[in-house]
């Protein structure tokens, strides 16, 4: 998923827009972050959701862009 832009940048947004990706994130968010084909190492800061850290991979593919950043909670279906 190397498109223009940077590899996370890329797939975070696809995941804004894309529902089906959506879903298949909240399922499971490592297999769905191995299948866009994003590094291993940044596949465990995005799973860390430490927002500091992914920031830092952000401006590392995308230099001179400032982000903001939200974090979404779901709450788990019992």
């Amino acid at each position: 998923m190397n498109g223009n832009g940077g590899e996370l940048a890329s797939f975070l947004q696809k995941l804004s827009e894309d529902t089906e990706l959506q879903q298949a994130y909240t399922s499971d968010p490592e297999g769905t972050l191995r299948q866009a084909g994003l590094p291993d190492e940044t596949i465990q800061i995005v799973l860390s959701r430490d927002l500091e850290r992914i920031k830092g991979v952000l401006e590392k593919e995308l230099p001179g862009l400032v982000y903001m950043m939200f974090m979404v909670i779901f709450k788990p279906k019992t």
